[in-house]
């Protein structure tokens, strides 16, 4: 919901549009700010977002990349679809390497034939490295707008520089390196301002600096910010030469597209969705692998209850709560599978096996405590609607030891996962869900064959 502030902004700009007043339209897009029209921007049409921001293209493409940079993947995508391709083109060449590699494959073959024509040397190399190795890794978002200085510049002579750099370069640290620009040092603006004018950089500069490796990756960012409460990072490579910076805003964008992929996992499907939504086919191929491993399990599920035909046979209402057991431990298990895999992905169980282990028996606990009092519930329930003491007893024994399993199962599925080296959040979806299934079926008829001559009497 947009708040009424922006709305006014917005129905200014679709009106101004509209009646083809190109003069309004330049006079708000260039006084608004970046956020304000990107919010915009993602509450308009596709139509309106394409002519919008085509023509913010062409009277500041700067700050057309920055707004593109705040809005959403699928809108992103929209939108270079929806340009002449020397816009997309001219466009994509503007943004970082990172984001580059993440549109690169999937732009029309005379978008990226145009983009990698263009582009220098060493950006096709960066280009291809992060490719090759993975947008997980912090070159993908690493920033060469920073200042920097040798050791030996005086305090005047930086100030002198910072006075002479464009407007829009923010400078708040400024980085010291040595004669073959590794990193030495670090100097505050407000500190470089109280020096005195003739002192050097490198007898004011604070040389304890934490720095990020670029071959680190990004969750490890996330944890430096987050640990030290940094608003820019400097990143070095291997040799400590200073290769970029990464800001806050960075990595609260890393974090929110993490919520995003992690959104897309639990459901059982793919992020890269988004780079295909006119494109029914392709994202039918890209969810069809976790519904065919859905369909394997649940055909699984429906041989353990043709084994019970027989139980079945015997009494019919055995069947009215299935489903009931099955969903109810179903979703404990997605409980705890969610919450492990969450705090498997952000370190805090990943060290110490103990602390897993306390966090599995305090799911175990919960769900025990959850399985009592749902299964006394559902127990006497039974008993009223099926007239029968038995048939409550056995539905409320199965669903407490069907909880409780599924409990277990949630906890330890994301484990056994990550110490495959692959994402936890991969288990709280269809593979989670599908093997609970089958164990609470199990666990609900095994127990109702047990009992199944006291049901009859």
């Amino acid at each position: 919901m947009i708040n009424p502030v922006l709305n006014v902004l917005k129905e200014t700009i679709v009106r101004a549009l509209n009646k083809h007043d190109y003069k309004t339209l330049d006079r708000v897009l260039t006084k608004a700010h970046k956020g304000d029209i990107a919010e915009v921007i993602n509450h308009l049409s596709k139509n309106d977002r394409v002519k919008i921001f085509s023509f913010l293209l062409k009277i500041d493409i700067r700050k057309a990349v920055l707004v593109f940079l705040d809005l959403d993947d699928d809108i992103q995508i929209d939108i270079l679809r929806g340009l002449h391709h020397k816009e997309a083109i001219s466009l994509i060449l503007e943004l970082p390497t990172g984001d580059i590699a993440r549109f690169i494959d999937n732009l029309p073959e005379e978008v990226k034939r145009g983009v990698l024509e263009k582009l220098e040397d060493e950006e096709k190399e960066k280009l291809e490295k992060i490719i090759k190795e993975g947008e997980d890794i912090l070159a993908s978002i690493v920033r060469e707008d920073f200042i920097y200085f040798e050791e030996d510049t005086t305090v005047q002579e930086a100030l002198n520089s910072i006075k002479d750099l464009p407007e829009d370069i923010e400078v708040i640290y400024i980085y010291v390196v040595d004669e073959k620009k590794r990193l030495v040092g670090v100097v505050s603006l407000k500190e470089l301002l109280k020096a005195p004018e003739n002192a050097m950089l490198k007898d004011i500069m604070i040389r304890d600096v934490i720095v990020a490796k670029e071959n680190q990756t990004k969750e490890e960012a996330i944890e430096l910010f987050r640990r030290y409460d940094l608003y820019i990072l400097p990143v070095v490579d291997e040799e400590d030469v200073l290769k970029g910076v990464i800001y806050i805003e960075d990595i609260l964008n890393i974090i929110s597209e993490k919520t995003t992929e992690d959104f897309f996992k639990m459901a059982g499907a793919q992020e890269e969705e988004l780079f295909y939504s006119n494109r029914i086919f392709k994202i039918a191929k890209l969810r069809l692998p976790w519904l065919l491993v859905a369909t394997f399990g649940e055909f699984i599920t429906a041989v353990i209850i043709s084994v019970f035909k027989f139980t079945i046979e015997e009494f019919l209402p055995i069947i009215f709560f299935i489903p009931m057991v099955a969903a109810l431990s179903g979703n404990i298990s997605s409980q705890a599978a969610i919450i492990i895999a969450r705090r498997l992905s952000t370190g805090k169980l990943s060290e110490n096996f103990k602390d897993y282990l306390s966090s599995l028996i305090k799911e175990l606990k919960v769900a025990i405590i959850v399985g009592t009092i749902i299964s006394f519930i559902v127990g006497s329930i039974s008993f009223v609607w099926i007239s029968n003491h038995m048939l409550g007893f056995i539905v409320g024994l199965s669903m407490f030891f069907s909880i409780s399993i599924a409990a277990l199962t949630g906890s330890v599925i994301p484990y056994i996962t990550f110490k495959f080296n692959k994402d936890p959040t991969l288990a709280t979806g269809p593979i989670t869900l599908t093997i609970n299934d089958a164990i609470a079926i199990s666990i609900y008829l095994t127990i109702a064959t047990y009992f199944i001559h006291h049901l009859k009497l």
